[in-house]
């Protein structure tokens, strides 16, 4: 009797191990889709939080450039034929700070689509420096978070939990930037009306308000007319003289930061 359960065990665990092996070799190995589309993923995953991506522009398949319309679940999740079989062993591509997948590997499905425009520059972003997930600021699932909602400190950038220390160290009345002041018919000053989340640092935002127009060169010092023009000599970007106006900041890795873009640069 003793070893009849004994044997029935080594079976199982021969069982348990090979499946693992299977798993293993197809989720390094396999690149095939499921047939079965969305519909398959669908009976597993039919909870109404991962459904109301139908919802969103994800979600339209009567646009071409869209995943629906592509390759639906798998446009972004990748291909997950074995998945199907055996969804406890073999994962697909999931998002978020729990997955095992790397940021690189998240961020890349949506640069896939994504890489145009402000976004051609991400991974010499500070965002994209950091490895930040873009998921992070983004649910393609949700409606209401797929596009984040204005980058006020309150609602955006703090409300995510990376930046809640902007305002902790010192009064925003120190600093000639100050959070949430307005700004004639633009409402609150936001995050995003001078750091681009998705681009290098870069001066161009800087001079939408502070345009060196000949009026204001004439009321700056020598010594400061003579700053700037070796600062727009050399590309300098504003930030790396005029640190901490708007709030405190922590030391960047600029020479870091700098051999990345070097280095992505054609």
């Amino acid at each position: 009797m003793l070893r009849s359960t004994v044997s029935r065990r080594r079976r199982a665990w021969r069982l348990v191990i090979a499946l693992l092996g299977v798993a293993g070799i197809a989720s390094a190995a396999s690149k095939d889709y499921s047939d079965g589309g969305a519909k398959v993923c669908g009976d597993c995953h039919g909870d109404a939080k991962v459904q109301s991506i139908m919802k969103t522009a994800h979600g339209k398949a009567e646009d071409p450039k869209t995943p629906a319309a592509q390759k639906e679940c798998q446009s972004c999740h990748g291909p997950s034929a074995m998945h199907t079989q055996f969804p406890m062993q073999v994962e697909n591509l999931h998002f978020g700070k729990v997955s095992r997948a790397k940021p690189e590997e998240q961020n890349q499905a949506c640069l896939a689509c994504h890489a145009d425009g402000a976004r051609q520059n991400w991974k010499v972003s500070a965002h994209g420096f950091e490895k930040v997930l873009c998921s992070t600021c983004h649910s393609i699932h949700d409606p209401a978070r797929i596009v984040p909602t204005e980058a006020t400190v309150s609602e955006g950038c703090s409300a995510a939990g990376c930046h809640d220390g902007l305002r902790a160290s010192a009064a925003p009345v120190h600093f000639t930037h100050a959070v949430d002041r307005q700004i004639g018919e633009n409402g609150q000053m936001t995050c995003a009306g001078c750091h681009n989340p998705h681009g290098p640092l870069s001066s161009d935002r800087c001079v939408d308000c502070h345009a060196q127009t000949p009026d204001v060169l004439a009321r700056q010092s020598e010594k400061a007319r003579r700053y700037h023009a070796v600062a727009a000599e050399r590309g300098t970007e504003c930030i790396r003289c005029h640190k901490a106006l708007a709030h405190p900041i922590k030391p960047l890795a600029l020479q870091d930061q700098q051999a990345a873009r070097d280095e992505a640069a054609p």
